[in-house]
């Protein structure tokens, strides 16, 4: 969108207000399979669960990987059927898993032995079970986004994989492994040790035919088709199904949030830095807070005021409310912001943290803008108080 475009949402809407075009959702989805052309895409709801997406990919077949009892009603919601539908998750509990039989959820991703166990005590049809494999891999990522690394809570060792494998396959209920190194992933070589640890699990237990290898992929900096060049001949050596989770890389780059500078704090203030303390912070947007993501940040139309380096900051009264660090703008009082790849992980993650209210989001579809979540207000935090 234009800065024009920008500038008349955030006057119409007001600040802070997430922007999502979807026809940039839809592009990804074309570029994720046009590297990957036989695989089974299935959506990580998480990343961004509002209704629009999910539609906008159902609408081009993709499925949903869901971890809750919400994503799973959402996406069925959306139009996703329940053969496209994966439940993954270290939680799965009662109500999430009484919803996977009731939409007939396809397929589940095994966390452990003793969610195993959770299902088949239960009554009634199996579906059919991927074992997530923990693969013990340093991906060079973000500690918390570390998902496959050494003292990570996900999956089980190759050892107690293949054995759990094993008894699903007895039983006629296995459809293969699911592995996730973990999420930025931007070096194709991580793959190759990926691949190296499934080997020895898919030549253990020749009755799985599926290999999940999840999403992960670097937002901006993954080479899909790097990626690709070692995913795809595995598969097809080994005459196995694809499918994998992205979540990130077909939103973020698709959403921005808008965010409007309530004051500049000049560096004689301060001690030594300029700060822009902004009306959105880690209550609209925690990827800082919880990453250190550093999203760009750039001004929208003219601004006011001399440039400067500094930090990008929010409104609460914590010290890793920030949307970005060492910026270097030339904002003032009133002038308006976007942060960009704000698509995933920004609107899903909003709280109401100090009583903020969360933001409007608008959706973007064809050229054409819609309010598709009106702004919360005081009052609608207060009703839902006993």
């Amino acid at each position: 969108m234009t800065d024009a475009d920008l500038a008349a949402l955030a006057a119409h809407h007001g600040t802070p207000t997430y922007v999502l075009d979807l026809d940039d959702v839809r592009a990804r989805l074309a570029e994720l399979r046009a590297a990957f052309p036989d695989a089974h895409v299935h959506y990580a709801a998480k990343a961004n669960g509002h209704p629009a997406v999910l539609r906008a990919l159902a609408e081009r077949g993709a499925g949903v990987e869901a971890i809750t009892e919400g994503e799973l009603r959402a996406a069925a919601a959306a139009g996703v059927p329940g053969s496209a539908l994966l439940l993954g998750g270290p939680g799965q509990d009662a109500a999430a898993r009484a919803a996977a039989r009731e939409l007939g959820v396809a397929l589940v991703s095994l966390d452990g032995r003793a969610q195993a166990a959770a299902w088949r005590a239960e009554p009634g049809p199996l579906p059919r079970f991927l074992v997530r494999v923990h693969p013990q891999l340093d991906p060079a990522t973000h500690p918390h986004l570390a998902t496959g690394a050494m003292g990570s809570k996900f999956g089980v060792t190759p050892a107690v994989a293949a054995a759990l494998a094993r008894d699903l396959a007895e039983v006629g209920r296995l459809a293969g492994f699911h592995v996730h190194v973990g999420s930025m992933i931007a070096d194709p070589r991580t793959y190759d040790a990926l691949l190296a640890v499934l080997d020895p699990l898919f030549d253990a237990v020749p009755e799985a035919r599926v290999a999940n290898l999840g999403g992960g992929f670097a937002v901006p900096g993954a080479d899909l088709p790097a990626v690709a060049a070692r995913v795809v001949p595995w598969v097809r050596r080994r005459g196995l199904e694809l499918r994998l989770e992205p979540g990130r890389f077909l939103v973020a780059d698709a959403g921005t949030l808008l965010t409007r500078v309530l004051w500049r704090k000049e560096p004689g203030e301060t001690g030594g830095r300029t700060h822009w303390i902004c009306d959105a912070g880690m209550t609209h947007y925690a990827r800082h807070a919880l990453y250190g993501a550093e999203p760009p940040i750039r001004g929208v139309g003219t601004l006011r005021g001399r440039p400067a380096t500094g930090d990008v900051d929010g409104p609460a009264c914590e010290n890793g409310d920030r949307l970005g660090t060492d910026r270097t703008l030339a904002a003032d009082a009133g002038d308006l912001l976007a942060v960009g790849r704000a698509g995933a992980y920004g609107a899903a993650m909003a709280s109401t943290y100090t009583a903020a209210p969360r933001p409007a989001e608008v959706v973007i579809d064809g050229g054409v803008a819609r309010l598709a979540r009106r702004r919360e207000t005081p009052a609608d935090l207060a009703a839902r108080d006993a």
